[in-house]
């Protein structure tokens, strides 16, 4: 019984020695656990509050070395751009002392190895572990990752450097790459923005030649009308006495009465002038008969059913031998369509650039956040959920990636089409994507038959783009057909016109008339999970090459899809 008590004793014992070692353990790691939760804290609040503005990346790039080298206690941290084996440091977290266009040579540095490797890397001591290249001088600890574009190209790094030996954690990787993500989404914004600024640029050049050349083209009439009579307009011819001798017979389609009532009534013309032009086009009309005057005016007429149109007039009286003004002349013509048409035009350009450069903007707006948020539901898609939470994750990714693509493709059309022209084998071409894409999902089952033609078949045009065009047309022709049908695919030359013609026909359901001259409008789609914007930016590249886009469907033939191309375009 006693050696029972001891024993009870000596294990009671031992429980309280083990909960006091307990206890003390757990008040030490009170304050690293704290630490570790205000260190997330804090870098939730940085990655929050970095937010891109459109134009503004120097500040942008800034803030992220900055918080890098926060965030990660390191005593340096850079953000770098490469470009043909050299660096350029776009932002630095100290000052480096020298110009912002200085370039460094990347061979043999850390940073090349990053690069060349497409992935993050740490070297713990530098100075023992030279196998990944060298730091620079008085640093040891190395930590980089590469900034990638959404086309995997990497365009540069962002390295962080520490001036003692330092092992980093996974977290910390995890750390500097959403960091590095953020620097090359807002460079790729950045190029766009300014590219977006480019073709504004041309958009306002182009607007400003046209109305030159309107201007130009108006001067030249004005010198032209003196020696030949324009075949769209009206001559007339009056005597001394102010009686009309001749009326051109299209005077009947521009003022909407007889020819006839002219010369019933001589002053009839003049009242079908608009009240608050009348005044004027009456002594100009009378100096003609006193003076050696030529006018050159417009002026506004009312039609018979209320209608007011524009006339453009050149007068000018005709002189007899002895220089006495025995006639008067004229030509007018209904200008009204043209003066529409030229103000519709420049409205339209005008309203072009802005919803070009308002697109723009707004979708490089949208996808910072829209990254954002597919970079949070990534992460949960990494954790083990509910087969509830799990369904309604995998829908939201696809939406998001769907959003993703629309925006991208709406930058695409967008876009102005400039064309790289280069010798094309169309037959080649055409070959090529018919086997890959028959290999792919949305071609599983149907039959793609191509018919290629005995020869050579080059032009000259875009390779990218016109790849392009063909994968778009054959998409659609799969998706349009059930398995087991077949799909054509062939080329012909139009020798007369100096074309050739790229036919895609399905036998699927027929497109109904009323939708067929709207297929290749932006948005139209007749697909339930289309954007329809797949034929509007085929239709522009097609026109971009000088050629057409063709579309027929009918319930015997199916729809047919005729791409015309020039085989001789000039592309310069």
């Amino acid at each position: 019984m006693k050696y029972l008590n001891r024993l009870y004793l000596s294990i009671l014992k031992v429980v309280k020695v083990f909960l006091k070692s307990i206890k003390h353990t757990i008040s030490a790691l009170m304050p690293q656990h704290q630490a570790r939760i205000t260190k997330q804290q804090r870098t939730l609040e940085v990655l929050s509050s970095l937010s891109y503005r459109t134009g503004e990346l120097k500040g942008y790039l800034q803030l992220v070395a900055n918080s890098v080298s926060e965030l990660l206690d390191l005593d340096w941290a850079v953000v770098t751009l490469f470009r043909e084996g050299f660096e350029r440091v776009l932002a630095s977290s100290i000052d480096m002392g020298y110009d912002e266009d200085y370039r460094a040579d990347l061979h043999g540095t850390l940073t090349e190895t990053v690069i060349s490797n497409g992935r993050c890397l740490y070297v713990e001591d530098a100075s023992i572990d030279k196998s990944y290249g060298e730091p620079p001088d008085g640093y040891f600890a190395y930590l980089g990752a590469p900034l990638r574009l959404p086309t995997d190209e990497i365009i540069g790094t962002i390295c962080s450097f520490h001036r003692q030996p330092r092992k980093f954690t996974t977290d910390e990787m995890q750390l500097i790459e959403i960091f590095a993500e953020r620097a090359a989404t807002a460079i790729d914004n950045y190029n766009l923005y300014q590219k977006q600024q480019e073709i504004n640029l041309a958009l306002h050049a182009e607007i400003k030649e046209r109305q030159e050349a309107e201007q130009a083209l108006k001067e030249s009439e004005m010198q032209l009308r003196q020696i030949a009579e324009n075949l769209g307009s009206m001559l007339w011819l009056y005597s001394s006495d102010g009686e009309p001798i001749y009326i051109s017979p299209i005077f009947e389609s521009i003022w909407g009465v007889a020819s006839e009532l002219i010369f019933a009534d001589s002053k009839a013309c003049l009242k079908a002038v608009h009240l608050e032009d009348r005044d004027r086009v009456a002594e100009a009309f009378k100096s003609l008969f006193t003076d050696n005057h030529n006018y050159d005016h417009e002026y506004r007429i009312i039609r018979p059913d209320d209608s007011v149109r524009t006339i453009h007039n050149r007068s000018f009286s005709i002189f007899d031998k002895t220089g006495k003004i025995y006639r008067i002349a004229g030509i007018a013509e209904d200008i009204t369509e043209r003066q529409q048409e030229q103000q519709r035009m420049i409205k339209a350009m005008e309203r072009l650039s802005e919803i070009g450069e308002l697109a723009a903007t707004i979708i490089h707006e949208v996808r910072n956040p829209l990254t954002t948020v597919l970079m949070g539901l990534n992460y949960f898609y990494r954790m083990e959920l509910p087969e509830d939470a799990r369904k309604r994750l995998m829908l939201a990714l696809d939406e998001a990636e769907r959003l993703k693509r629309l925006l991208n493709e709406i930058l695409l059309y967008a876009k102005h089409e400039v064309i790289q022209p280069v010798p094309v084998d169309m037959n080649k071409l055409s070959m090529e994507l018919i086997e890959n894409i028959s290999s792919t999902q949305v071609a599983i089952g149907k039959q793609i038959v191509f018919e290629e033609m005995p020869e050579s078949l080059i032009i000259f045009g875009d390779k990218d783009k016109l790849t392009q065009v063909l994968i778009n047309l054959l998409q659609n022709a799969c998706e349009a057909v059930p398995e087991g049908e077949k799909i054509s695919v062939n080329f012909s030359s139009l020798t007369s016109s100096r074309q050739i013609c790229l036919q895609v026909q399905n036998r699927g359901t027929p497109i109904p008339a009323d939708i067929l001259p709207n297929l290749t409008k932006p948005f139209m789609t007749t697909k339930t999970d289309g954007n329809g914007l797949g034929l509007a930016i085929v239709k522009k590249i097609v026109e971009a090459h000088g050629g057409e886009l063709v579309i027929e469907s009918s319930a015997i033939a199916g729809t047919i899809v005729m791409v015309l191309l020039p085989t001789d375009m000039d592309l310069t």
